[in-house]
């Protein structure tokens, strides 16, 4: 007799990509004092067993150097990085140009050509509050992630769900280590 097996979820059968407002989760992780090994790992657990057909993380030059000497080489395996410009304030800050589009260019791309069913987004920018709703017109199913902070009440109603992981959990499931 052969072993049976649960059958697996509706999800198991989607594609799914990820968006990462890479500059925004950066500013959490150094808030939240956390080093985060692989970033793969942590979104693989939120798109409930779906196929991952792509990651991406959007993010400037010099935010990204940073990151990548923080948490080292490895915390971006599997991630496509996109860059926009980051341009040198006065106060010699980095003001970030085109990120937030690039972001939402692919996200709406992707959806309207069926390439993912699923799209999450990692952000607390509510700022992509219409671009959530937008791929939903595409029948693109939509989900926020919000790490080391809650999500915002108009990034809650306008995807079809929203996930919140603090950082005792980023560091309870191995996630991370305090830095």
């Amino acid at each position: 007799m052969g072993v049976s097996h649960a059958p697996l979820p509706p999800q198991a059968f989607q594609k799914a990509m990820v968006f990462v407002d890479g500059t925004n989760l950066f500013y959490r992780l150094n808030a939240g004092r956390l080093k985060v090994g692989d970033l793969k790992r942590i979104f693989e657990r939120y798109l409930r067993r779906r196929q991952i057909s792509r990651i991406y993380l959007y993010t400037v030059e010099q935010h990204l150097a940073t990151a990548k000497a923080f948490h080292g080489e490895g915390f971006l395996d599997g991630i496509r990085v996109v860059l926009g410009e980051g341009i040198e304030t006065a106060d010699r800050n980095i003001k970030e140009k085109g990120v937030d589009a690039l972001l939402v260019a692919d996200l709406i791309y992707h959806a309207a050509t069926r390439n993912c069913e699923y799209a999450l987004v990692v952000t607390v920018d509510t700022d992509f509050v219409y671009t959530l709703r937008r791929a939903e017109d595409f029948g693109c199913g939509t989900g926020v992630l919000a790490i080391c902070a809650e999500v915002p009440q108009r990034l809650r109603t306008a995807c079809d769900e929203y996930f919140e992981v603090t950082a005792d959990e980023m560091l309870k499931n191995g996630w991370a280590v305090r830095a």
